[in-house]
């Protein structure tokens, strides 16, 4: 977690806590926060609200975020290193083409999951893509994690197909994005069916660059 910001409304802690006290104080500021997005939307929370649900004085909220603001981009940067770790994961377990394309199936279905264990996390994203700081660092991240799956699956594609493997992953990771906001917006079958679609253009776009050629379709 960073001090300072991330430029415009990016802001995220005022201070950092040196004590435990003061971690435990944060965690639970962040706690109550992602509850009352979940619950009622991120319009809708307020500093007052936030401070009275976690048990302090509406200072000892101020005291580490300037505004709401700063606690959606002290929550983002939860959620990334959650989404870091679990990408990061999951490259490091490929050792073979069958590895790298089957990684694609796992790590989406993770990350739908935790999604919908966690449906506040989409009022979150959404709060962040209103915010033009955070959206730019959002679309940064996306490139990052596609980086890492690039550097951790780049040997198996002919060299002259990588340029064109790695922007490929980066739309594909926007695209995933996009895909699982939708799939928690529409009814369980329907989800399950843009779910399916996805993962089987993103599988048919790994086999070309990983084989160089397209899988057959059966009838």
């Amino acid at each position: 977690m960073q001090d300072g910001h991330n430029g415009g409304s990016g802001v995220m802690l005022r201070r950092m806590p040196k004590q435990e006290r003061s971690r435990d104080r944060i965690d639970e500021i962040l706690k109550v926060s992602m509850d009352l997005i979940g619950q009622k939307g991120i319009d809708a929370v307020t500093m007052k609200e936030i401070a009275s649900l976690s048990g302090g004085p509406i200072a000892s909220v101020y005291q580490y975020f300037p505004n709401k603001s700063a606690i959606i981009a002290t929550l983002h940067e939860r959620y990334i290193e959650e989404v870091r770790q679990l990408v990061a994961e999951h490259v490091s377990t490929v050792e073979s083409v069958d590895d790298a394309i089957d990684m694609t199936d796992k790590l989406f279905d993770i990350y739908y999951e935790l999604m919908r264990a966690k449906p506040a996390t989409q009022d979150l994203l959404n709060a962040v893509q209103a915010d033009k700081a955070l959206a730019d660092r959002d679309v940064s991240e996306i490139r990052f994690q596609a980086n890492v799956i690039y550097e951790g699956t780049m040997r198996f594609v002919r060299e002259q197909l990588r340029e064109s493997y790695r922007s490929t992953l980066f739309l594909m990771s926007s695209m995933a994005a996009a895909t699982l906001r939708l799939a928690l917006m529409v009814p369980a079958d329907e989800a399950r069916t843009i779910v399916a679609q996805f993962k089987s253009v993103v599988r048919v776009q790994a086999t070309y660059f990983f084989t160089g050629s397209y899988p057959q379709q059966t009838v």
